[in-house]
């Protein structure tokens, strides 16, 4: 096959399949043994035509009525290299695309196309969900809810920051090599606003330095490490961490404490917990003890109270809208409810083994008030025993660059019976 056959097996997989892009990208790549110009022609094609998904979609119903979606892949190819991509032959596309639809409606498609620069429709209000939805390839339902939430400023502008994907980020650890040394070694990172951390602006991913492979450097958020930073942990205390989204703060627990520190780690996440669990026994950083376990589970993992207990349940992720092109096809709004039931769950169970005067803080990598300060605020209604002691919304607008909300709770007294 060439590179458009593939590409289109590949998007049929992402798009109908719900095969994880990455994977449905490995999977095509190895079954077709591409050379490394084709497979970034293919992987560049297959992120255009997500990141406007809805855009095309938008424009095919004008012209094709009740077509399945595997014969309009070609059209969908062509419009996206037309207007965005700009890297294939629009000639060849165009066969192939007339190859699976009928010529006439795909000429007037393209003659559209190349007649206006008004390729949404006039009529949408252009404040409204449904044209910011086509413009920023984000779910209706979402913008409709973060404009109920947030208000429509502050909407346009996180919709304008997802839309660019994010710089990547990096931790070092200061104990084993310096910010300055690596921007010495390495030009294509630079200093960040937060202190040890760096901003890869390199091509391709910073996973192949020698520095990576062995924990120097790893990838951290800029507002994760400073929610950390707040909480001023001792390492003497005890500290436990349930996740169900992949971090690092384990590899950031080293790097502030050095291979003795001591703590829980209970993963429900299944790569994450594999991953986590090489990483310490090749590292021999024995102080860490990790466990693949569900939040019910945690009470069992964590043999005694501990001072700080970080909570990171599964949730919404809005964050990765930025980084994983087909995202916006994985978020669904009938999960909504199931999600905050389980947030809520790993809040409940996490506060369980605090000890008093100790801090539960909760993370998500998301922006949701029913995921945050909602959800926080009917906690602390049920458990007059903590207090809130600080909360805040990270926008990806703001000089942090992420999409978090954490808040640290404070246990002030002790359970009602």
């Amino acid at each position: 096959m060439n590179e458009l056959e593939i590409a289109k097996v590949t998007l049929l997989k992402i798009v109908v399949n719900e095969t994880p892009f990455a994977l449905a990208i490995r999977n095509s790549l190895r079954e077709n043994k591409v050379d490394i110009t084709a497979k970034n022609n293919i992987t560049a094609l297959l992120g255009c035509e997500l990141r406007h998904h809805y855009l095309l979609d938008s424009l095919i119903e004008r012209f094709f009525e009740n077509v399945e979606f595997e014969k309009t892949i070609y059209i969908r190819f062509l419009i996206s290299n037309q207007l965005f991509l700009r890297r294939f032959s629009n000639n060849e596309i165009y066969i192939k695309a007339v190859e699976d639809l009928p010529k006439e409606q795909v000429d007037s498609l393209v003659d559209f196309v190349n007649s206006t620069n008004e390729i949404i429709p006039n009529e949408l209000d252009k404040s409204s969900p449904e044209f910011l939805s086509l413009r920023f390839n984000t779910p209706a339902w979402v913008i409709r809810m973060w404009q109920k939430q947030y208000g429509k400023g502050a909407v346009f502008k996180i919709l304008k920051s997802n839309y660019h994907q994010s710089t990547p980020t990096i931790r070092v650890n200061e104990r084993l090599i310096s910010a300055d040394e690596m921007i010495s070694k390495h030009p294509d990172f630079a200093k960040s606003i937060v202190e040890n951390i760096l901003i890869y602006h390199g091509r391709g991913t910073p996973k192949n330095l020698d520095e990576f492979k062995d924990n120097r450097i790893f990838f951290m958020k800029m507002a994760t490490k400073v929610v950390i930073d707040k909480l001023e942990i001792e390492p003497l205390k005890g500290i436990a961490v349930y996740s169900d989204v992949p971090n690092n703060i384990y590899l950031d627990l080293v790097a502030r404490f050095a291979k003795d520190v001591k703590a829980d780690l209970i993963i429900h996440h299944t790569q994450s917990y594999y991953e986590t669990k090489k990483v310490i026994e090749n590292c021999g950083y024995n102080g860490l003890s990790v466990y693949n376990a569900a939040s019910s589970s945690i009470v069992t993992c964590v043999s005694k109270k501990v001072n700080t207990m970080i909570c990171l349940p599964k949730n919404t992720t809005f964050d990765l809208l930025r980084s994983t092109p087909d995202y916006f096809l994985r978020i669904k709004q009938d999960k909504l409810d199931e999600i905050i039931e389980g947030e809520y769950q790993a809040l409940e169970e996490s506060a369980g083994v605090v000890e008093s005067g100790g801090r539960l803080v909760y993370m998500i990598p998301t922006i949701s008030k029913k995921e945050s300060s909602i959800l926080i605020g009917n906690f602390l209604f049920h458990h007059p025993e903590f207090s809130l002691t600080e909360e805040k919304q990270y926008f990806p607008f703001e000089p942090y660059d992420s999409c978090l909300y954490f808040a640290i709770l404070t246990k002030t007294g002790e359970e009602s019976d």
